[in-house]
């Protein structure tokens, strides 16, 4: 089975791109190993740094690279995080599939910026304004920061590295939102109208179940910001 080629879903597929080209990439919280994998495969980097918190997923990863025939270019370590890297042990990191605020929690333990790194790509599945205003407010710089529709999902996938100053936000773009990104909005992604609907429907749902509580000003805050945004991309 050492020929095997390892498929991925257009989430992996967009992060794939975003990683390509580093000597060196932790994939952390690499769950089954798909995107170690694929990386190895398709010589998209030298060697891999694979980890994860839970054993077991572990195992899973280190038994698919084996499979493959990659295991002398993979470095596997279970532990929490970025705690498992050495300062500037790696090019790039890869945190997909975890929470908005998990993924803060584990920038912030850093004692120096991404543990050294050049780069990260982040895809979080929930919280994706927790991990995009902490990335501002830390002063890091977007990159490339896509939509992706995989599966029935739209996804939100983002590349940062690092900087001394916060990104300039866009005309049209509104202050202190986070729950899409100002550089999809610049680079007018194809997918992000679609995305800016369906979290204005799923909100307005919402607020209607809301009247009279504390959640009604924050998705009357967002549902504002929203709609500001739709009417910049209308008028293109």
């Amino acid at each position: 089975m050492r020929d095997r080629y390892v498929h991925v879903t257009p989430r992996l597929e967009a992060a794939l791109d975003l990683l390509s080209g580093y000597d060196s990439v932790a994939d952390v919280g690499c769950d089954h190993g798909r995107l170690t994998a694929a990386l190895l495969q398709r010589n998209a980097c030298r060697r891999v740094i694979a980890t994860d918190i839970s054993e077991p997923s572990l195992e899973k990863a280190k038994n698919l690279i084996d499979r493959i025939g990659k295991s002398d270019a993979v470095s596997f370590r279970a532990g929490d995080g970025l705690r498992v890297l050495e300062p500037n042990e790696c090019d790039a990191i890869a945190i997909l599939g975890m929470g908005g605020t998990l993924m803060n929690r584990i920038l912030d333990a850093c004692t120096i910026p991404l543990a050294g790194a050049k780069a990260i790509v982040l895809q979080p599945m929930r919280a994706q304004s927790d991990i995009r205003a902490y990335l501002y407010q830390n002063q890091y710089r977007i990159l490339a920061d896509r939509i992706v529709y995989d599966h029935g999902r739209y996804y939100q996938i983002f590349k940062a590295e690092p900087g001394d100053s916060p990104d300039p936000i866009p005309d049209g773009f509104p202050e202190s939102f986070f729950d899409v990104g100002y550089r999809s909005f610049s680079d007018r992604d194809p997918l992000l109208q679609k995305l800016c609907e369906q979290q204005l429907f799923t909100h307005e749902k919402r607020l209607r179940a809301a009247a009279g509580s504390d959640g009604e000003r924050i998705l009357a805050e967002k549902i504002r910001a929203l709609r500001m945004i739709l009417d910049a991309l209308k008028e293109d």
